[in-house]
């Protein structure tokens, strides 16, 4: 049965692994408007089930990915509802209305450990999303190894949202 299990996880890095390029093309894109890419892979959203969390459709037949914005972790809705969850979540459906096309590039760690698959997603104009949700106040920084490649960044981004008092950092401290 362990040997079933390890073997479909296996399948399942390599499968994304094959879809996603390393994020260290990136170039160390970042900002609320910057964020060029220079390679990833393009899906639609299909649903945004909160502000961190989301569905997307590869477009290539496969299932839809269940995906986890890295580096960031917006407050809880639901049965488990958080200060300015509603909000988060608003802003990211906002942003990503069903059907938008976006650009995803993953680290070295392409899951997390329910399953869903860890991304950097870019909006059409090279916005770097989970820096945008940083930088709005709607999110708050989160890392775990191996991926930390915006740590930096988005460190500072929310050291500012937090001093300009915006989103969270003025609604709920």
């Amino acid at each position: 049965m362990l040997a079933l299990v390890v073997g479909i996880g296996v399948a399942i890095v390599m499968w994304l692994g094959s879809s996603f390029p390393d994020a260290g093309t990136t170039g160390g894109a970042g900002g609320t408007g910057g964020g060029t890419t220079a390679a990833g892979t393009t899906m639609t959203v299909a649903h945004v089930h909160d502000g961190d969390t989301l569905f997307l459709d590869p477009g290539d037949g496969r299932d839809e990915l269940k995906v986890r914005l890295i580096g960031i972790d917006t407050p809880e809705i639901g049965d488990r509802a958080e200060c300015f969850g509603a909000e988060a979540t608003a802003r990211t459906r906002e942003l990503l209305p069903e059907g938008t096309a976006v650009t995803v590039i993953a680290e070295d760690d392409p899951l997390d450990q329910y399953g869903r698959s860890l991304l950097h997603l870019y909006l059409a104009d090279g916005t770097h999303l989970n820096r945008l949700l940083v930088d709005e106040g709607y999110a708050e920084t989160m890392f775990f190894d191996p991926n930390r490649d915006f740590e930096a960044e988005f460190r500072d981004a929310e050291r500012a949202a937090q001093a300009a008092g915006v989103g969270l950092w003025g609604a709920c401290r």
